[in-house]
C-alpha cells in the first residue's frame, strides 16, 4: 500500500506568488522501488499523485530526486534496459501531468541517445512543453562513469513564473563555480535534484568507510548567501534495494534563501515519511548581503584571463 504524502507547507500566504514576484517550489522526498520496469511504473504513478497534491497547494514547480523514474542505485544492465529517449514514455507522462495540473515538473531520468547514456533532467513547463533537457556534466565516482557519458553543455537557466531558474544535478550542487555561472546567466532560483546517501558500495565491491558529506550543512547555505540565490535541494529518503546492495539516503531536502537561512528543511520526522516540502522563493523579500558589498559584481576574476566571472 502506498504511504500517504506528508505535506510541509511554509508560506505566509495561501496565494502563490504573482508572475515576476517569486516561485512556489515543491520538493518530493520519498522512498521508492528501483531497477525494474515495474519500479518505473510505480514511481510514475507516485509522480501523478504528488504533482496533483503540489497543484492543490498552488505550487508552480515540483522537483523530484535524481534518476527518479528508475531509482538511483542501478547498474549498467538496468541502465541499458530502462533508459529512455528524451521524448520517451516517462517524459511524455510527466508532460501530460504538468499540463493537466498547470505547474512545471522537473523530472530526472536515465537517458538513452543511440549508444550513449546520460544522467539527465527533463525540465517541463506548466504548459507541458519541455524547455530544457540537461545531461549531467559532473559525474560522481566510478559507478556513474560506468553507466553514463558526460554531458557537454553547462546547466540551463529557464524562466518559471517570470523568475530565472537554474538546474544542477546532485554532485554538481557542491561546485561553487556552477552557482556563479548560473547567477551570471540570470538565475534567481537553483533547483537541485539529488540522490545523496550515507555509505555506499565502491567500485571494488567494498563499502565506503567515510559517510558522504551533507552538502546542506555548509556548501548550500554558503552558495545561497554568496551568490544571492534560492537553492532547492530535492533528495530521497529511506532505502533502495538493488542486486548490488542497499543504499540509505540522507533525507536532507530543503530550500535555502539568499541569506543562507532555510525556508523549509526536512526534519528527522520527515525522514520517516514520504514528504512534499513547499516554500515560496521571493527575491525582493531578502535584504542585501551587506550595505555595500555584493559578491557577484565585486569579484575581480578578470585579473586572471583564464577565468570567466559572473556578470
Amino acid at each position: 500500500m502506498t504511504q500517504p504524502v506528508r505535506v510541509v507547507f511554509r508560506s505566509a500566504s495561501r496565494t502563490a506568488p504573482a508572475v515576476g514576484e517569486g516561485l512556489r517550489v515543491a520538493l518530493y522526498q520519498g522512498q521508492g522501488p528501483a531497477g525494474t520496469r515495474q519500479a518505473v511504473e510505480q514511481n510514475l504513478k507516485r509522480l501523478v499523485e504528488v504533482t496533483a497534491l503540489a497543484a492543490d497547494y498552488g505550487c508552480q514547480v515540483v522537483v523530484f530526486p535524481e534518476k527518479y523514474t528508475t531509482g538511483y542505485a542501478i547498474g549498467p544492465g538496468e541502465c541499458r534496459e530502462l533508459a529512455e529517449h528524451r521524448e520517451g514514455p516517462s517524459v511524455e507522462r510527466a508532460r501530460l501531468v504538468a499540463k493537466e495540473n498547470a505547474l512545471a515538473v522537473v523530472l530526472p531520468y536515465p537517458e538513452r541517445d543511440g549508444t550513449d547514456f546520460y544522467d539527465s533532467i527533463s525540465v517541463i513547463a506548466a504548459d507541458g512543453l519541455v524547455v530544457a533537457n540537461y545531461r549531467k556534466t559532473h559525474l560522481y565516482g566510478a559507478a556513474e562513469r560506468r553507466n553514463y557519458s558526460f554531458g557537454q553543455s553547462l546547466p540551463p537557466v529557464v524562466t518559471m513564473n517570470g523568475i530565472g531558474v537554474g538546474v544542477l544535478n546532485c554532485y554538481e550542487c557542491e561546485f561553487p563555480p556552477l552557482y556563479q555561472y548560473l547567477a551570471g546567466q540570470g538565475a534567481q532560483v537553483v533547483l537541485g535534484p539529488t540522490a545523496a546517501d550515507g555509505h555506499f558500495r565502491l567500485a571494488d565491491g567494498t563499502m565506503s568507510q567515510v559517510p558522504y558529506q551533507d552538502a546542506t550543512r555548509h556548501i548550500i547555505p554558503a552558495m545561497a548567501s554568496i551568490w544571492r540565490l534560492f537553492i532547492a535541494y530535492a533528495n530521497r529518503r529511506g532505502w533502495e534495494q538493488v542486486p548490488a546492495g542497499a543504499w540509505q539516503y540522507q533525507g536532507n531536502s530543503g530550500i535555502w534563501a539568499p541569506d543562507g537561512e532555510p525556508l523549509v528543511a526536512a526534519t528527522a520526522e520527515d525522514r520517516q515519511h514520504d514528504s512534499l516540502l513547499i516554500a515560496d522563493c521571493l527575491p525582493d523579500t531578502i535584504p542585501p548581503f551587506s550595505p555595500e558589498g555584493h559578491h557577484p559584481t565585486d569579484n575581480r576574476l578578470t585579473l586572471n584571463p583564464n577565468l570567466q566571472p559572473a556578470h
